[in-house]
């Protein structure tokens, strides 16, 4: 039996992405793991391999570079020996010109979609501003957030002191703050199983791993890449990973795994000078540690006010998956372990 060549889903999110090219010809034969075609979403672009092997044969009707496509869409099929084509109806394709082309993969605009003038057999450019949409990046934020916000979200906040994680960062710049929170984010997961855990088929999924999020504007485009398992990583290591798959970003060279499987999330908006903010949730994590600037407040010690370094955590959490106590107690964690960093018999080298 013809073995389909369809669009994979290269995200959990991923409804759509632009088709790049054959790296196979019609007709060649393909062996299971060989680079057949090459696709983008809004988050990796990447070679898809061949599931299987047999001879490649690519539809009349397959994508042309650049186009849109959506999740399952068929391209072509593998064929054993002594195996025909199957039929495939499909509507013919309307011409294209170039130009259109390259504003729709900008515009986001779906080919399929678009009607030439009344009278032309040829889309161009205008065709396709014509029904030119938000940017496909926004649209999926968009849609993932009002699916985030659907669960019913609390808040807890708190504010930990940072007189000693400041020192602690100053010895060993150029130490991110955000490096600091990844590992204790991580920490505190490892400790509070109950949190480390997800929402999913009308149940509580508990995790192995402690893999943590870092949100991250990256020109037009907000990304969450993960860092896998810093609880178990030295600082630097930390450090590296974050400035590697943070280049993988601004590349556009990103994999699938990078956005996989994280516990957490953090959202660090103090260095823009935010002193709070409540976050929404990254599904299917079931918490998000907001971070907000850290600076000299007014604090009371013993009777007298002081002025001290202080860094406020808000965290948000899926009602479904932890109760209220269960986040207090994690949130009381990573407090601690921010207010004495490497103190608390972990490695933090």
């Amino acid at each position: 039996m013809a073995i389909e060549i369809t669009v994979p889903r290269l995200g959990w999110s991923m409804e759509e992405g632009i088709f790049g090219n054959w790296l196979k010809a019609n007709g060649d034969t393909v062996s299971a793991g060989e680079p057949l075609f090459s696709l983008e979403s809004d988050k990796v672009t990447m070679d898809v391999e061949a599931l299987d092997s047999g001879v490649l044969h690519i539809l009349a009707t397959s994508p042309q570079p650049g186009d849109v496509v959506t999740v399952g869409q068929l391209l072509g099929h593998l064929l054993r020996e002594g195996e025909s084509v199957p039929v495939v109806s499909s509507p013919e394709r309307t011409p294209v010109s170039p130009r259109a082309r390259a504003v729709a993969k900008e515009l986001g605009v779906d080919l399929a979609q678009v009607q030439p003038r009344p009278g032309k057999q040829r889309i161009i450019a205008a065709d396709v501003q014509k029904i030119a949409r938000p940017l496909p990046h926004r649209v999926t934020v968009a849609t993932r957030m009002e699916e985030s916000f659907r669960a019913p979200h609390f808040y807890l906040h708190a504010d930990a002191d940072a007189e000693a994680l400041a020192h602690y960062r100053d010895q060993r710049r150029p130490l991110s703050y955000n490096d600091l929170l990844l590992k204790a984010i991580a920490l505190a997961l490892t400790r509070h199983p109950r949190v480390n855990a997800y929402w999913a088929n009308d149940g509580v999924v508990a995790r192995v791993t402690h893999h943590v999020a870092l949100a991250a504007q990256v020109g037009e485009q907000l990304l969450t890449p993960v860092i896998p398992n810093p609880a178990e990583k030295s600082l630097a290591q930390i450090t590296a990973d974050r400035l590697e798959v943070l280049e993988r970003c601004r590349q556009r060279t990103t994999r699938p795994a990078d956005f996989a499987d994280a516990s957490a999330t953090l959202s660090n908006l103090g260095p823009f000078g935010v002193d709070r903010f409540q976050a929404i949730l990254n599904p299917p994590q079931s918490i998000i540690v907001a971070a907000g600037s850290i600076r000299k407040r007014p604090v009371v010690v013993g009777d007298a006010v002081v002025a001290r370094l202080t860094l406020p955590i808000s965290l948000s959490v899926d009602h479904r998956v932890v109760d209220g106590v269960a986040a207090a107690a994690f949130l009381q964690t990573l407090i601690a372990i921010l207010e004495a960093p490497g103190a608390t018999g972990e490695s933090w080298g």
